[in-house]
């Protein structure tokens, strides 16, 4: 973020040539109010005041109560920097605060979790596309959608009932059913995590991975394992310890435990329900048919613990689209040293500045 407002300032404009005496542009945020629902949802558009009708970015957010910043429990906020990022550059961004979820990112859980899925969440993105077009600010014919992580199911959705749209991106897509991902989850990053702490893990060593500096898809199914782990009680399920021995076996007991959790967990009432088959959207790679008419850019990190990276490039053979990969980024696109200790870190640099040239050059096609 901090790198491209230099750049403006030092007078980078879309086309790439430079003049000395330009200047960042000054960004003006218009507030919004959607009714979501039962839920009066805010928003907002965040644009350059030098350009009269800029090309708009709609971001549609990723999984769990997350507000415009996408701030995922402080540790980063990639929405409000991709905004910073393209505002710089003369782009205007729309952004918005799921159902359920206030501005400063405290929710009403029982209704996001019980009330709310994707297909609500697709009528509620319907709503700020709708909003961003109509905003006089913009120019309705150079409207681009960015979906990331859950968010790339609702965008593609999306995408499919407004031919208008200038073009798709897509960060971290899922390209699976939603079990199915997080059985890969577990395979890829959790199982081998915890065989880091040894085989045999004891309530005590169950703890010290928690705590251990694991990523939240690292550590996050120990809870299911574990059910009293928040109030810091690490008992083996016994539904798991299938030897009876007071341990996690994590070659045979961690993957078969994990299934009979998300049985419960993907019922009505789980936590998981949000994703189960009636609830959720079909994955960005069962949507490509409908996606292939639109210019699409796929932003997948290497070191993505969430979704696994292969993923991306079968999605981008599948819309003959562009692919930007980065083998030392994650999930967020952030900078992590490995898969394991992925956690949302700050959005990196040439993300955000391949997403800005890739932007413009579609400008330009136009």
């Amino acid at each position: 973020m901090r790198g491209l407002a230099i750049l403006a300032a030092a007078g980078l404009v879309l086309g790439g040539a430079t003049t000395a005496q330009a200047a960042p542009a000054a960004v003006a945020h218009e507030q919004f109010t959607f009714q979501f629902g039962d839920f009066a949802g805010g928003g907002q558009l965040d644009y350059p005041t030098n350009v009269g009708h800029a090309p708009v970015v709609v971001l549609v957010p990723g999984s769990g109560p997350e507000n415009r910043d996408a701030n995922i429990q402080g540790k980063s906020t990639i929405f409000a920097d991709i905004s910073a990022a393209l505002t710089a550059r003369g782009f205007a961004v729309m952004r918005y605060d799921k159902r359920y979820v206030n501005p400063d990112g405290t929710a009403d859980y029982a209704s996001f979790y019980t009330k709310l899925d994707l297909p609500k969440m697709l009528d509620d993105a319907g709503t700020v596309l709708a909003a961003a077009e109509a905003d006089e600010h913009v120019d309705k014919h150079k409207v681009f959608l960015y979906g990331w992580s859950e968010g790339s199911t609702v965008a593609a959705a999306l995408a499919a009932k407004h031919p208008e749209l200038a073009g798709v991106v897509f960060q971290g897509p899922v390209t699976q059913d939603w079990r199915s991902l997080f059985t890969d989850q577990a395979t890829r990053v959790a199982q081998p995590y915890l065989r880091t702490f040894g085989t045999a893990l004891a309530p005590d060593d169950l703890k010290r991975a928690n705590t251990g500096g694991g990523g939240l898809v690292a550590t996050e199914y120990i809870s299911l394992i574990a059910p009293k782990a928040y109030q810091g009680d690490y008992t083996v399920d016994p539904a798991v310890d299938t030897n009876g021995n007071g341990k996690l076996d994590v070659d045979t007991e961690f993957l078969p435990g994990l299934q009979k959790a998300f049985d419960v967990q993907f019922a009505p009432g789980g936590f998981f329900n949000i994703y189960a088959p009636d609830r959720a959207l079909p994955s960005v790679l069962d949507q490509a048919k409908a996606l292939r008419k639109f210019p699409t850019l796929i932003l997948q990190g290497g070191r993505d613990a969430n979704v696994p990276p292969t993923g991306a490039f079968r999605l981008n053979a599948a819309l003959h689209g562009s692919l930007r990969f980065y083998p030392t980024l994650g999930h967020s696109l952030g900078r992590t040293p490995s898969v394991f200790a992925d956690d949302f870190q700050p959005i990196d640099q040439q993300p955000l500045t391949d997403l800005a040239c890739w932007l413009s050059e579609h400008l330009r096609q136009k």
